[in-house]
């Protein structure tokens, strides 16, 4: 009987682990292949209430309802999207062109005051002082330069991407449209390939997909307005010009993993420090330490009860999903766990044992 026991569970274990590669590959290389229709099938489940019930309402038929609905949807978009591009464009054009002015008008004559300052002090080291002041002009200028290089190099690799980022967009688009037409012909016709049972689980499967997508935006809006409320405090408390508009934009960039507000506020921190203005330089740097602190703390807590798992386990699935597979496993990894977990309170699947306790 032991012996059995044993049997089945490595045979259990071995069909989970073929379960999780199978997954890892699909969300890897799969899902990213089919993004486009998988964004597509997200709007038209999102619109889906609000064109029902306007297509009742104006007796309309539902295709045309959803087809203006799109078109309104798109073009907000496209309009905010526009507006917001346009002014991160002047900003970042402002700093990029101004950077051999800030050179040349205040950083070097700094260094100049302070060497003439320390050379007065101690003419023994004039020497020392004009070396130490010469590397520092040419590190400057060699970041200027590779800066600009980076600048360059970036725009170049955008533009190359345009025309990838515009097939993906028009299909992106188009399969949105023919989702959000036909959803409920789409959605019978799948269901229809199964049984009755599978019927119950797909349409449990599909509830708790979009349950746990809404509860992730919820959890992500809600520390993305906590980072943009800490941001614009800071930035109006150190007299930041449009201290919104920044917040906004910076708040924005801090959800992404790989930038994260210390591709903003560092540098700031620096250039602020470098150009004699302690008070935006320490303030940067405050800032920056308590936005980390704050969202390390409140991220793994809000996600968590948002969807239903303790925060260690949500803080660990994020680290894996984001080391396996990057900005996608760290969403993906705790949605899939949620979904598994509401499937197992169901009684569709069972994968944990409760506690004798209970």
């Amino acid at each position: 009987m032991n012996l059995e026991k044993q049997k089945a569970f490595i045979i259990r274990c071995i069909f989970i682990f073929i379960l999780l590669i199978l997954l890892y590959v699909g969300i890897k290389y799969v899902f990213p292949l089919l993004m486009p229709f998988v964004i597509g099938m997200i709007v038209a489940m999102a619109f889906r209430g609000l064109i029902d019930m306007l297509s009742k309402k104006t007796n309309i038929k539902r295709g045309m309802v959803s087809v203006f609905v799109l078109i309104a949807f798109y073009g907000l978009v496209g309009f905010l999207i526009s507006m917001v591009g346009v002014k991160i464009f002047n900003f970042i054009s402002t700093i990029f062109i101004g950077l051999p002015a800030l050179y040349q008008d205040t950083l070097l004559p700094a260094f100049e005051v302070l060497t003439v300052g320390i050379t007065n002090r101690f003419p023994s080291a004039q020497t020392y002082v004009n070396e130490f002041v010469s590397n520092i002009d040419q590190s400057i200028f060699e970041f200027i330069s590779t800066t600009s290089s980076a600048v360059v190099s970036a725009v170049t690799g955008l533009a190359s991407q345009i025309p990838t980022l515009l097939i993906k967009l028009i299909f992106t688009i188009v399969s949105s449209f023919f989702f959000t037409v036909d959803y409920y012909k789409i959605g019978e016709f799948i269901l229809s390939q199964f049984n009755q049972d599978r019927q119950e689980v797909l349409i449990k499967l599909k509830n708790n997909i979009i349950g746990s997508l809404g509860k992730f935006i919820k959890a992500y809006a809600a520390i993305i307005s906590i980072t943009f409320l800490e941001l614009s405090t800071g930035f109006w408390i150190m007299g930041i010009p449009t201290p919104y508009l920044f917040g906004g934009l910076v708040a924005i960039i801090d959800i992404m993993p790989i930038l994260g507000t210390g591709a903003v506020l560092i540098p700031w921190a620096i250039i602020g420090f470098i150009m004699g203005n302690t008070k935006i330089g320490a303030g940067m740097l405050i800032l920056y330490i308590v936005i980390t602190v704050v969202r390390q703390i409140l991220e793994p807590k809000i996600v968590g009860q948002q969807i239903g798992l303790h925060p260690i386990v949500t803080l660990i699935l994020m680290y894996v999903g984001a080391q396996l597979m990057g900005i996608l496993g760290l969403f993906a990894l705790p949605i899939i766990a949620t979904i598994l977990v509401q499937l197992d309170k169901e009684g569709s699947i069972h994968l944990l044992k409760k506690p004798d306790s209970e």
